[in-house]
């Protein structure tokens, strides 16, 4: 959930909307929140002109390539269109600070497509943040699935994801002993199911310990995690509203779309 988060930090830090160059204004304040893109594009809908003296802005448009949220997650597409826009210039002082939410005169809400391909996944999959909830993941899920207990220290390395039909994910990786080098391969497959706009569920996941099938009890309890870990409503402790409209997965690229709501004053 942390990137749906990155990017609706990205959508508040377009409230510093004065000066003259409003298509500039937005640009920059996105790019502060992310680590870098390859290509941005930004349209500021503000017909009539003056209208932007009243901090209102009928509609942005966010078009992103190759646009790096972190140092380590690249998206190959985004693009974000907003509802009308009203903040209050008085929270929203020029000079380039970024006020929080309280600049909202009305909620803002916006619509998001994101699509993602195999490689970056898979070098994201390589950053120590992406290996250390692997490693819990993994720990927590196969631990005692082969035959004989896995070692708690056991190392998980060289993951990869691998887009399938049907809404399916594959995932292997290996767990290595620190100690003697040694390495066990393990596979995971299953469907991916988007329950109520707000959580995922893994469907008839299958998984593989070695030579060993990991057994269903354990599975169920890997499906469950998922859930609890994939839920949109953790946003919503911070006044947040995100909702997955669309989300495919194809041996090309896994994309899904999303509505988000960041509340206004009165909210």
């Amino acid at each position: 959930m942390e990137l749906i988060t990155i990017l609706l930090s990205g959508i508040a830090s377009l409230f510093s909307l004065t000066g003259v160059v409003v298509d500039k204004n937005v640009e920059t304040a996105f790019r502060s929140q992310i680590d870098r893109a390859e290509h941005l594009q930004v349209r500021a809908d503000n017909a009539p002109v003056h209208q932007i003296l009243d901090g209102k802005i009928n509609q942005l448009r966010i078009a992103g390539r190759g646009l790096w949220v972190t140092k380590d997650l690249r998206v190959d597409t985004l693009d974000i269109e907003t509802d009308p826009i009203s903040v209050d210039l008085r929270v929203a002082p020029a000079g380039g600070t970024t006020p929080g939410t309280s600049a909202l005169k009305q909620p803002l809400q916006a619509g998001l497509r994101l699509k993602f391909n195999e490689e970056d996944l898979n070098n994201f999959l390589k950053s120590p943040d992406a290996i250390a909830q692997l490693q819990k993941m993994t720990t927590s899920t196969f631990g005692g699935a082969a035959a004989g207990s896995l070692n708690k220290d056991y190392q998980i390395t060289n993951p990869q994801v691998r887009f399938l039909a049907n809404n399916r994910i594959g995932l292997k990786a290996e767990l290595q002993d620190p100690g003697s080098g040694e390495k066990l391969p393990i596979a995971l497959e299953a469907g991916i199911n988007l329950i109520g706009g707000r959580k995922f569920q893994l469907v008839k996941p299958t998984a593989m310990v070695g030579t060993t099938p990991v057994p269903p009890f354990i599975l169920s309890g890997l499906t469950t995690s998922v859930s609890e870990r994939l839920n949109l409503d953790v946003l919503e402790a911070r006044g947040l509203t995100a909702r997955i409209l669309q989300f495919k997965v194809n041996p090309q690229q896994l994309e899904l779309a999303a509505f988000v709501r960041i509340p206004g004053k009165s909210q």
